[in-house]
């Protein structure tokens, strides 16, 4: 005899969309921290006087865009992954890529000048 009460059993994805958009939104998060921690560096090491003050601030400033590089593709990679899903949830990927996507931006913008300082001086 068949039980015809029971709801069909629908198949879950095999991916947590959910997880993912929440490590979206941890690692867009990261690059925005890496780069304010330069900011916050920068004054420390000047008020130093030490002679190599600027050029390692030079040096930390293009570390510190590559890091944010890499981590704000990977936020803005993942969250729009989650976002192309539709039975997955979005705040978290949509912040994620937000974050990920400026930061893109942020660090291009941060090569460039730190390639004109390199080149002018």
């Amino acid at each position: 005899m068949t039980d015809l009460s029971a709801p069909p059993v629908e198949p879950r994805p095999s991916t947590n969309f959910r997880l993912l958009g929440l490590i979206a939104f941890v690692v867009g998060i990261a690059s925005v921290v890496i780069t304010r921690l330069l900011g916050l560096v920068a004054p420390f090491l000047i008020s130093t006087a030490l002679p190599m003050a600027y050029e390692l601030i030079s040096t930390l400033g293009l570390v510190a865009n590559v890091l944010s590089l890499v981590l704000g593709i990977g936020a803005l990679v993942l969250g729009l992954i989650v976002l192309l899903r539709r039975d997955a949830p979005k705040g978290f990927a949509a912040a994620g890529a937000a974050l990920g996507g400026a930061e893109v931006f942020g660090a291009f913008i941060g090569l460039v000048q730190t390639a004109t300082y390199y080149l002018g001086g």
